[in-house]
């Protein structure tokens, strides 16, 4: 974790150049920091002011930072990027810096040439709001699939006005299920897709993980997931297949899968069976009796088995959390004093489980989902060292004030 930036402050004392009070700088003084104020809150939309004058808003912050691990493919990359090690506790607006994920993947929104396919659960990040409208204005085709009733919170209201008033159309989930996927595909070569999404909160204070990939047959994937919900079909009511459910690369091998209209519970219970030497798991939220079952199966076996689950949800109706506890095996409510947003579980410090399908039967059954199985040891480290961060932090829990 970064260590928390501080201000310098002036010494206590200081000589006064005259007998009296400098009111004249005590009122500049206030309104900087009254503008700086509305600025970081939004009330003045320092963007759009300088779009009216003719100046590109996007800020550059020197060079795009890399990810936490990379593994050249014969047919392309796979990029790890965590928020945690750029993670400020408490987060104050004022002290926001856009952390390595969010600058790159507005670095490729900004290199879009014909396309971007965007789908997130929430939605409030106006960086990537205006990212994507100033694509759309550059002749890019942009499109968004988004969760109707996320519309309920004005902010991510005010977030999906800004794109649509841009005319950037967007497929709305209408059903009781969640359009609960996250992912972006630009220009049919890179896919960015994780347990993000595009909120403040899952930037700045909540754990996840992305993942950066420029393999074909997984962009593809992808691609035509989004096709389905751009005609309108959501959970359930879903047509078609997922065109490579498994890509055979050299050094690695990648299964991927779409609920609810593809089994994925069943394929996680068969990797966690094949664990002979550990499973760690990071969960926002654990309901899942099978999964759960076979994590006691290899506990008893005597394969390690470490979990960490999100504090709020470790107590909620059906958490395993309290049944494996009994069971002796290793459980931790984690120690962000916001959220541990996680949804991975790493076997034999060499397979990925990744996505935004938490281990949970509205995942399964209900709400539209997507989880990669990476097999690919590299990729597994860096997993291994989140774990190992958010694992530390379960045990001594950072405090928070706001």
């Amino acid at each position: 974790m970064a260590k928390r930036r501080t201000s310098s402050t002036a010494p206590r004392e200081r000589k006064r150049r005259s007998g009296g009070i400098n009111w004249l700088g005590l009122l500049v003084l206030a309104a900087l920091i009254t503008v700086g104020y509305l600025i970081s809150t939004g009330a003045i939309d320092i963007g759009g002011l300088l779009r009216r004058a003719g100046i590109d808003p996007v800020v550059v912050l020197g060079p795009t930072p890399g990810p936490a691990t990379s593994a050249e493919l014969a047919e392309g990359t796979i990029e790890v990027f965590f928020t945690s090690p750029e993670l400020i506790y408490p987060d104050l607006p004022r002290d926001r810096i856009p952390p390595a994920p969010e600058r790159a993947l507005l670095a490729d929104i900004e290199t879009a040439t014909e396309r971007i396919e965007f789908a997130s659960f929430e939605y409030n990040l106006v960086s990537v709001a205006e990212a994507l409208v100033r694509a759309q204005e550059r002749g890019v085709e942009v499109r968004l699939a988004l969760d109707r009733g996320n519309l309920e919170n004005p902010v991510m209201a005010k977030w999906a006005g800004i794109v649509e008033e841009a005319g950037i159309p967007v497929s709305w989930e209408e059903s009781t299920g969640f359009m609960h996927s996250k992912f972006v595909v630009i220009d049919d070569r890179v896919l960015w897709t994780g347990s993000w999404n595009a909120t403040i909160n899952d930037t700045y204070r909540n754990n996840n993980n992305l993942l950066r990939i420029t393999v074909p047959p997984l962009v593809e994937n992808y691609a035509a997931e989004f096709e389905r919900m751009a005609a309108g079909e959501f959970g359930n009511d879903k047509t078609g297949r997922t065109p490579y459910p498994l890509v055979r690369l050299d050094g690695a091998t990648v299964e991927n899968y779409f609920s609810p209209t593809e089994r994925i519970s069943s394929r996680v219970v068969d990797w966690i069976d094949r664990a002979r030497v550990s499973v760690d798991v990071l969960s926002f939220s654990f309901t899942d009796d099978a999964v759960a079952d076979a994590l006691i199966e290899r506990h008893d076996a005597g394969v390690p088995v470490r979990t960490v689950f999100e504090t709020r949800n470790a107590g909620g109706i059906g958490s395993e959390f309290a049944r494996l506890s009994r069971r002796g095996v290793d459980v931790l409510k984690d120690g962000n004093c916001y959220t541990m947003h996680h949804k991975v579980i790493i076997i034999d410090e060499r397979v990925v489980i990744t996505g935004s399908y938490n281990f949970t039967g509205r995942a399964e059954d209900v709400n539209d989902e997507n989880l990669l199985i990476i097999d690919h040891p590299g990729i597994a480290q860096a997993y291994l060292e989140e774990f190992e961060r958010v694992y530390a932090q379960a045990q001594s829990p950072t405090r928070c004030e706001n």
